[in-house]
């Protein structure tokens, strides 16, 4: 969950100091001004504050920063890649300028800074982009470089801090397939450290504590540490209360705290703050964003209409099988097969190895295209989206229906999607034995379509260990989810998520 609105809510890039300027008040004027437009949103009024400062004070490097963040940001969020090819040239020309100050100066902080930061996000969106994995390790390598140089020169540099500490934090997480990149290129990443940098820049930098804060609710959340990412987002909330993209970041997190009819408002707050300003962006956010809270409520019809509304707004480079699938079921639910039809055939299927949700999603409607729901799939679904919206006593009725069904004779795909939604219904209870019971049931299951629940349920068993205090015993559950080698969904992702696991104990 956390990985679909990673990209959704990093909207700014504000990474800046001051630096020598033929005018250095009104260069910094026009870039908080600037920072306070993509906070909001607007990002044609940021990129006219963002070049107004680079055409008043050519030889400052504050402007030609902040003129490529905007592609970065559009590109990130959009997956356009003519925003992308225009982010890579100008940051292309930044890094030209910044290389030829340290070549005269290498101890000229400010351009180590802006060198650093630029190569760490041309990283992120090369990776990001699919691009070359080995050229993104160079580049992020480079960054982390001229960013610790920095503080090394100047500890008091705490803008520096941002980029060391989301560089430390992300590629902490860097998933078992691409370690080798880690071993050639000799760094790894130190989630601690990561956090420990994020919270100098958010209490002690000069443009990067908000942006901090954002990317603290973001981390802390992943770790499910609520309340405390709360605090940050709600410190957004102070500074940019009529910020779309604030909203969203709320809306986020109460969705992931089961607060559904909370994400809701908060969901429907960030549409009416985008009056005025438009941004397909933040329509295609909240539209999507909606559409899966009324599904996980079980409110078809209102899934179905904000799903058409983000459906109508993709562009091709846009994820979309998730809102085709649901939107889809939606219909079938209220009994229009045919209208259902209509979306379950425009699966995206051109998607990149990387991508797993999207291909999760795609293998899911071509299930839905070949054959009709049953009475078992709609009580699938509605416990399913029960427990995930926390109406555990509805959740446990449902899978009480389904086990108790006479005569059905499930085959392991449906039993193990069972098993796999009462151990999570366990797990919420807190019942972490009974869970272990319903996991392990899957372990001596062979779905073949579900199969990923298999290794899922061993990293499920770990997780529950874990909380039991036995973390010999969720080790060893842990290792053998990562040993079992045949391909399944979201199997590059299986490495990351335990590493979060046991980061949290």
């Amino acid at each position: 969950m956390i990985k679909k609105y990673l990209v959704i809510i990093f909207l700014t890039a504000a990474i800046i100091v001051p630096a020598a300027s033929q005018d250095f008040g009104k260069v910094h004027e026009l870039i908080v001004q600037g920072i306070d437009a993509e906070y909001n949103m607007d990002f044609p009024l940021a990129l006219t504050k963002f070049q107004e400062a680079k055409n008043i004070a050519p030889n400052d490097l504050r402007g030609h920063f902040f003129e490529q963040t905007i592609f970065y940001w559009k590109a990130m969020l959009t997956r356009n890649k003519s925003d992308f090819e225009t982010f890579l040239n100008l940051s292309d020309k930044l890094v030209e300028k910044c290389e030829t100050v340290v070549d005269k100066n290498e101890n000229d902080l400010d351009a180590r800074l802006y060198l650093g930061w630029t190569y760490i996000i041309r990283a992120f969106a090369i990776g990001f982009m699919g691009e070359n994995y080995l050229k993104a390790a160079s580049e992020i390598k480079d960054g982390n470089n001229n960013l610790t140089f920095v503080l090394e020169k100047n500890p008091n540099y705490h803008d520096a801090a941002l980029g060391l500490g989301v560089y430390n934090y992300l590629t902490s997480f860097i998933p078992r397939k691409l370690r080798w990149l880690t071993d050639i290129l000799g760094f790894s990443g130190n989630r601690d450290e990561g956090k420990r940098l994020l919270k100098i820049a958010s209490d002690k930098g000069t443009y990067t504590n908000n942006e901090a804060k954002f990317y603290l609710t973001l981390m802390l959340w992943r770790e499910e540490s609520y309340p405390e990412a709360e605090g940050y987002a709600q410190s957004l909330k102070t500074k940019y209360p009529q910020s779309p993209a604030v909203w969203m970041l709320w809306g986020g997190l109460l969705a992931q705290q089961d607060k559904m009819s909370e994400a809701i408002e908060a969901y429907e707050m960030s549409l009416e703050y985008n009056k005025g300003k438009d941004s397909e962006i933040i329509f295609r956010s909240a539209y999507g964003a909606l559409s899966n809270a009324y599904f996980r409520m079980n409110i078809y019809d209102k899934s179905s209409e904000y799903g058409r509304k983000f459906l109508a707004l993709l562009t091709k480079d846009d994820n979309q099988n998730n809102r085709l699938y649901s939107t889809g079921v939606s219909l079938e639910l209220m009994g229009d097969r045919n209208a259902a039809m209509e979306f379950y055939r425009r699966a995206r299927t051109d998607i990149k190895d990387e991508n797993q949700w999207e291909k999760f999603w795609l293998r899911k409607l071509r299930e839905r295209e070949a054959a009709p729901l049953t009475r078992t799939d709609s009580l699938l679904i509605a416990a399913d989206n029960n427990r995930a919206t926390g109406k555990l006593t509805d959740a446990a009725r449902d899978y009480n229906t389904l086990q108790s069904a006479q005569g059905m004779n499930y085959n392991d795909d449906v039993k193990s999607q069972i098993n796999h939604g009462l151990g999570q219904l366990s797990f919420k209870q807190k019942d972490y034995n009974k869970a272990i019971e319903y996991f392990k049931l899957n372990t001596a299951l062979n779905p073949p379509n579900e199969n990923w629940l298999v290794p899922e349920a061993y990293y499920q068993i770990g997780r529950c260990y874990l909380r039991l205090g036995n973390k010999s015993e969720a080790q060893k559950n842990f290792d053998i989810a990562l040993d079992i080698d045949y391909e399944y969904d979201f199997k590059d992702a299986m490495d990351g998520k335990i590493k979060n696991e046991l980061s949290k104990y």
